[in-house]
């Protein structure tokens, strides 16, 4: 739902706050960021506006292999590949909230994230050689994909808040238009055992989609006494997407292009939730309890119209949440949770569209994927002023993966998201905080857990289970005897895992930051380094069934970071920044 954050408060400090920022991030490549923050406050109305640029350059490179197979489940042939992507991109960020306060009682709020990204592209060379059973070279192609995108991502909240004597109605209403345009060009060319040419191939694709959301909340919030309190609200949603893609296929003897039909579509898609919700809280002397209920309503179509094909879902559910708390001592305490979720499949995932990265290589969505439901039950202890310890039991049924599918017939690879039949993780967290000196803070996490999931498939069962252990040590100093001067120093170590039947390799995440107020306090300067050990990419093996396939990915995550910021006027001003804050926004994500 929503999150409210419009500020009450009877503080008739007004004035203005501001404040400039900028960074510079040395990859593999430079990229930059800068920008602007202001807040105004006077009696009656309050305003926030944010904007900021980023000009990026990122880098990513791949080897992979892929084992084909024959019938006998041996190897045919093995393709290796070398990656190596580019993306440069020009992004404009504004944000801006507006409270008006009409009187102490009624606060009237306008508030908007903008995003808007005139410039974004792409650029992928791939090598790719053809080896035997014997790992005697066959034959390679080149492949060369380029793109240019320009999106943008619009949201605005109209927001109305009315205090009684005891309790609020707060009423929402939201709109998010996006708009995104991809041109596509893709070029390879086949050499034989020889390294001789043999034909070139070129194909380009103009993809586009539209995104509508519009959202209307009520919410109602009553404190029964100090030590009860009952919210209640509802909620519909309705979302509408519009997608089109027309592909052509250069024809080099005539040097002209062919409408590709089979991979031209286009593709809509309307969806309808309606929600409600309440919840009640209770406190005794030793004892909290949180409980709630909420149901959905939702109704959807899919429709391909290239290939007259509707698909429609309707589905009704009940989501309850409990929470128990136990004060047993001043500090010691023992709790329990247990929350019911949906999750839906992101816009781009049910796009049934074909993209094709090269010849051989193909992203496809998938508008049959089902909702995720989520049942998540925690028991855990808070054992000292610096100690936690947590127990926990995730079932997830139709989790949502893309996972690659190689077709050992057509050599070809597809990316594609599917339903998971049954997802369970359980674990157990330790979680630790305290100060070893005055100057020195450290916060320290570690989970043990276990993943397992299974689904069924045309070529049979496909399971997966796995130990696993994900790890947090992070460490703040403060150094001179006014604190001017912090730094911190974070290691993340993720161990092999299993991620959507792909085994995933242990990684080490490491960054460290330094910073220095200066001017009396009004900037600050910071200097930050990742990845100081070379050991953060991400290594995945996929073997099951007729599957079998690497992929060992470089990614640009190694910097250091120059970043410098100057406040000024009032800096003692508490701003009403705040985020849009709706769910179906989250489900907006574009193609890799």
């Amino acid at each position: 739902g929503v999150v409210l954050n419009i500020l009450m408060s009877k503080n008739l400090v007004t004035g203005y706050r501001g404040s400039v920022f900028a960074n510079y991030t040395q990859g593999v490549f430079p990229r930059y960021n800068a920008g602007m923050t202001n807040y105004f406050k006077t009696d009656k109305v309050n305003l926030f506006a944010n904007y900021s640029y980023t000009d990026d350059k990122i880098n990513r490179d791949n080897d992979d292999g892929v084992y084909y197979l024959d019938t006998n489940g041996q190897v045919d042939e093995f393709w290796k590949s070398s990656v190596n992507r580019n993306t440069w991109s020009k992004s404009h960020n504004l944000n801006f909230n507006i409270d008006f306060l009409l009187n102490e009682a009624n606060t009237l709020s306008v508030s908007s994230n903008m995003l808007w990204t005139p410039y974004y592209k792409y650029n992928i060379d791939n090598n790719t050689n053809v080896y035997n059973a014997n790992k005697v070279f066959q034959s390679r192609f080149e492949a060369a994909n380029m793109a240019n995108d320009d999106k943008y991502n619009l949201g605005f909240d109209l927001d109305y808040v009315h205090q009684f004597t005891k309790g609020s109605l707060a009423l929402n209403g939201h709109y998010t238009i996006y708009d995104y345009n991809r041109f596509q060009e893709s070029l390879s060319n086949y050499y034989d055992q020889n390294n001789n040419f043999i034909e070139p191939t070129a194909f380009n694709t103009d993809a586009n989609q539209e995104t509508q959301i519009i959202t209307s909340q009520l919410d109602y919030k009553l404190p029964i006494n100090d030590t009860s309190y009952f919210d209640a609200g509802m909620k519909f949603s309705n979302v509408q997407t519009n997608s089109d893609v027309t592909r052509y296929d250069y024809d080099f003897n005539t040097n002209q292009e062919i409408l590709d039909v089979t991979n031209s579509s286009t593709f809509d898609y309307n969806e309808n939730v309606f929600a409600a919700y309440s919840n009640i809280k209770k406190e005794w002397e030793k004892w909290r309890l949180h409980a709630g209920i909420r149901m959905e309503q939702t109704s959807l179509e899919g429709i391909s119209l290239t290939n007259n094909q509707t698909d429609k879902q309707d589905y009704f559910d009940w989501f309850p949440n409990v929470s128990l708390t136990y004060q047993a001592g001043e500090v010691l305490s023992f709790y329990a949770n247990y929350k019911r979720s949906i999750e839906r499949p992101n816009y781009k995932d049910l796009n049934p569209f074909t993209f094709y990265l090269n010849d051989y290589t193909l992203v496809v969505g998938n508008p049959n994927l089902m909702p995720t439901y989520k049942d998540h039950y925690v028991v855990g202890s808070t054992v000292s002023p610096f100690l936690t310890l947590e127990a926990y039991y995730i079932h997830k049924n139709d989790n949502i993966f893309e996972i690659p599918i190689q077709n050992n017939q057509s050599n070809e690879i597809t990316y594609s998201p599917i339903n998971i039949e049954k997802s369970i993780e359980f674990g157990f967290d330790v979680i630790s905080y305290f100060n070893v000196t005055d100057a020195w803070f450290v916060y320290a996490v570690t989970s043990f857990y276990n993943t397992y999931d299974k689904t069924a498939t045309v070529n049979g069962i496909i399971e997966a289970k796995k130990w696993s252990n994900y790890s947090v040590l992070s460490n703040d100093f403060t150094f001179l005897e006014d604190q001017s001067l912090t730094a911190n120093l974070t290691f993340i170590y993720i161990s092999s895992n299993v991620q959507g039947f792909m085994d995933v390799a242990g990684r080490l995440e490491s960054e460290i930051s330094v910073s220095k107020t200066i001017l009396n306090n009004k900037a600050v300067i910071s200097l930050s380094a990742a990845d100081l050990f070379n050991l953060g990419d991400f290594d995945t093996t996929t073997n099951y069934l007729n599957q079998r396939s690497y992929y060992n990915t470089n990614l640009d995550n190694r910097y250091i970071k120059l970043g410098f910021r100057y406040k000024f006027g009032n800096t003692k001003l508490q701003t009403n920044e705040r985020q849009i804050d709706i769910k179906e926004r989250e489900r907006i994500k574009e193609r890799d």
